[in-house]
């Protein structure tokens, strides 16, 4: 097939005057250029004076050749990158998502700053079959979605390895390839800062010559030994900014280490050519320091960030590294990969569960509190199911799996946070916007002001454009916010509050209305005791007859009658007879007693207020016969949490509108709402329903725990997940609260108002930092040298402000003692009334 002078591969066709690369024809008598990239860098260097390269290329014979070497550097690449293709490689560490997308985690290196992070986030619109491409910058992991059909997975990794990037599959090749990369990031800082001392000291002597006289002969020894111990530290130690900055060109994007290199390759040639034409002296020792403290400044910033990431990370430490595997008669140590279904595990006590399971033989209590919030440990028998990252606070066990690592719960969790956290909020997209714009405008305004000095002042020319180009880095505008959410993510784990995405801290900093589900996040979700008409001498009594029935009332009553006896001896109980619908009777120390239903036991005229207070409430009331004697009255229901007053007080202080939803009978939820106060209450509703006028909202957020809250805690603008409720619930909730009660909900909706201050006092700073000190060095008051110390400096306070930022409390608060029977119940014997729940 032939191909006309249009066409990229026609020998006519016009080549990019930058990079050499196909480019699309130009405008009569003006130079072609690929992409705006290359034209600005083009233009810069002519409007430098530094056009003179391109000739002196040509003349070398450098000059790129196009569109072949390009083909053959990407068939060297997918050739280097095959075994991504491997079924096998695809089969350990990939695996489906979506009907026809696949998933995998890659270790990236080579990321050494916010801009990284950003041309990760540009591939899904740069190859086509990319669907999405989010990079964690505290642990370099790339999560890559594909289409198989559309791209292979080699020629992704190809191409991440053209543009600088190469990757590893995550396991033991990427912490491998992560420590080396440490190591190297190391041996550059002091490769660069042993050469920035020793051109120090040269340039020392030289300036004390210029002040004393020096030999001629030893001047130009001293120029040419800071040009030798300059061009390693402006080459091989300065790679890693050229690499960035060719990412971003390559992809025609400004990238945040576009002009910094410009700033380093002017002030290299330019030095360069004063010592070879003796024209003036060089900037060597700026140069040599500039590249070491950006280098030191860079590596702190990422520490930073990385140290910021391990709270957010958490899960990971929560599952075992090895599990006891049987092997024939005998236990053997496994890596926790290892374990397949059925494999039988040994757990002993003091020990976490490796993997979900059930109980093979023994019995135990297993401490669930990581993923139920419940604090009393559950016992578990052979048969009963076990999790993982639970532990076992009682006997040996032996389990049998049925998943291990990423199918189990615990490893569900952790995926849904990691998915969810790695889409970026709205506010990371519009600093990232902000960046590549602050990039082309800086460009722009360090040709202008070259330009001016060029007239001012030739000889300061190079000190200004080079003062701009480094000060003017937007990293700390990049960093302002990701670290900011880091920080507040990490810390909002540590008290127990899991926040799956990013998005939603900022999502629930602008929230004004909250929908609270009743049964489970209200109230306790399980049958209680929450009035009582008896008095406390008799509670050991009752408790004892109870204790005999396993009914979920009598539960309830023998666990609040426990709570308030005064006395510890066990009652004798004899004759003890139940009666299905209507109550039980025995005898307890020789008292005949009966407990049971109005319609069993008739209404007690002298306790008719507190029986028609249960009924209106929709509770269920108990009468209490003692010898033929009424002698007290219980109301059953479902009793308000402890902390519900105080917590719902402290959002109210926050200027939240609060409101119920919930599909218990109208009467229970309307008489709850008046208790505490909420006076939007809505009862009966079906789950279909509670979605309801959610949708679209940005300003209402969902608080439930049940199945039944799964719709509504998807449609509102954030959902929030309480502590022992549904998997459902928890799956589709932003977050997750594995503490039970509305305090977390409140520390919650103050750390994300908090956050989100800290992000706009970083945006804040880094921008009016760009602007003041932009500005200083166009007026000549910054030198490359002190640009040098503030670009850095300007990242490190963006972290300290967000790692000192007063988000979340460091430690979880007490817990309010507002509870029931908190009071009257244990002060004495005399009381006969004690209520047990707040009014």
């Amino acid at each position: 097939m032939s191909t006309g002078p249009d066409h990229p591969d026609h020998p006519d066709h016009p080549t990019c005057a930058h990079c050499g690369l196909p480019a699309p024809p130009p405008p009569d008598g003006e130079s072609a250029f690929c992409c705006s990239g290359c034209a600005t860098v083009f233009h810069l260097m002519q409007d430098t004076g530094l056009g003179s390269f391109y000739a002196l290329r040509d003349r070398l014979g450098d000059a790129p050749s196009g569109q072949p070497v390009e083909a053959d550097a990407v068939a060297e690449a997918e050739r280097a990158y095959a075994l991504y293709d491997d079924p096998a490689f695809l089969a350990r560490y990939s695996r489906p998502h979506g009907a026809t997308t696949q998933r995998i985690e890659l270790y990236v290196q080579h990321v050494h700053c916010a801009a990284c992070v950003w041309v990760m986030d540009q591939l899904p619109g740069l190859l086509d079959g990319v669907v999405e491409a989010r990079l964690d910058f505290g642990t370099r992991r790339l999560r890559l979605v594909w289409d198989p059909s559309r791209v292979q997975l080699s020629h992704v990794g190809a191409f991440l390895a053209r543009i600088g990037y190469p990757t590893h599959p995550m396991g033991a090749e990427a912490d491998t390839a992560r420590k080396k990369e440490e190591r190297a990031e190391l041996f550059r800082i002091g490769v660069a800062g042993a050469l920035a001392g020793n051109v120090m000291l040269i340039s020392i002597a030289l300036y004390a010559g210029a002040f004393g006289g020096m030999d001629p002969a030893f001047h130009r020894f001293f120029e040419w030994a800071s040009l030798l111990l300059t061009l390693p530290a402006v080459t091989w130690a300065a790679w890693p900014f050229y690499r960035g900055a060719w990412a971003g060109l390559r992809l025609r994007r400004a990238h945040m280490d576009l002009p910094l290199s410009l700033g380093l390759i002017g002030g290299s040639l330019m030095s360069a050519w004063a010592t070879f034409t003796h024209a003036g002296v060089g900037y060597y020792d700026t140069l040599c320091t500039l590249v070491f403290l950006i280098l030191l400044g860079r590596f702190l910033q990422t520490r930073g960030q990385r140290s910021a990431m391990t709270g957010t990370e958490l899960l990971d430490a929560l599952t075992p590294r090895r599990a006891y595997r049987q092997a024939g008669e005998s236990f053997q140590a496994v890596p926790i990969d290892a374990l397949r279904e059925g494999d039988t595990v040994r757990v002993r006590s003091g020990e976490v569960f490796p993997a979900d399971g059930a109980i093979s033989s023994g019995q135990t209590h297993a401490d669930l509190s990581l993923l139920t919030g419940e604090s009393a440990p559950r016992p578990v028998t052979a048969g009963e199911p076990v999790f993982a990252g639970t532990l076992n606070v009682g006997d040996e066990v032996h389990v049998t799996v049925s998943r291990s690592g990423a199918e189990t719960r615990l490893g569900r969790l952790a995926e849904l946070i990691e998915q969810a956290g790695a889409a970026r909020a709205p506010v990371v997209q519009l600093a990232d916007r902000i960046s590549g714009w602050f990039v082309a405008a800086v460009l722009v305004i360090a040709t202008v002001g070259a330009l001016v000095w060029s007239r001012l002042d030739p000889t300061r020319v190079f000190d200004v454009l080079m003062a701009v180009l480094v000060v003017s880095c937007p990293c700390a505008l990049g960093l302002a916010t990701p670290v900011a959410l880091a920080v507040a993510r990490g810390r909002a784990a540590r008290r127990g509050i899991l926040v799956k995405s990013t998005a939603a801290i900022e999502a629930l900093a602008k929230v004004r209305h909250l929908v609270l589900d009743k049964t489970g996040t209200l109230t306790e979700g399980r049958l209680g005791v929450t009035h009582a008409e008896l008095d406390p001498a008799l509670a050991a009594e009752l408790a004892a007859l109870e204790a005999r029935s396993s009914h979920p009332a009598a539960r309830a009553v023998t666990r609040w009658a426990l709570s308030v006896a005064t006395s510890t001896d066990a009652p004798a109980v004899r004759d003890v007879t139940e009666h299905p619908g209507r109550g039980l009777e025995g005898s307890v120390d020789g008292h005949r007693w009966r407990v049971g239903s109005v319609g069993w036991l008739g209404a007690p005229a002298a306790l008719q207020a507190p029986l028609d207070a249960a009924l209106t409430r929709g509770e269920s009331p108990i009468v209490l016969e003692r010898d033929g004697a009424v002698v007290g009255l219980l109301a059953l229901g479902d009793a308000v949490r402890p902390d519900t007053a105080d917590a719902l007080a402290r959002l109210r202080a926050e200027g939240l509108a609060l409101s119920i939803r919930s599909g218990d009978h109208p009467r229970v939820v309307a008489s709850l709402a008046a208790r505490l106060g909420i006076d939007e209450a809505h009862g009966g509703v079906p789950p279909e329903a509670k979605a309801d006028g959610l949708s679209g909202r940005a300003d209402v957020a969902m608080v439930g725990d049940g199945i039944n809250d799964a719709a509504a805690l998807r449609a509102a603008a954030v959902g929030l997940a309480v502590a022992g409720g549904a998997e459902a619930a928890m799956q589709v909730a932003d977050v997750y609260l594995t503490r039970p009660g509305l305090t977390p909900v409140a520390e919650l909706v103050v750390g994300a108002r908090r956050t989100l201050a800290v992000i706009r006092r970083n945006v804040l700073f880094s921008l009016g930092y760009n602007v003041l000190f932009v500005t200083l060095a166009l007026l000549g008051f910054v030198t490359p040298l002190a640009a040098a110390v503030l670009m850095p400096l300007s990242s490190l306070t963006v972290i300290g402000s967000s790692v000192f930022g007063r988000t979340f409390p460091d430690a979880p608060e007490a817990a309010p003692q507002t509870g029931a029977f908190a009071g009257s119940a244990r002060a004495g014997s005399g009381s006969r009334t004690t209520q047990a729940a707040p009014a």
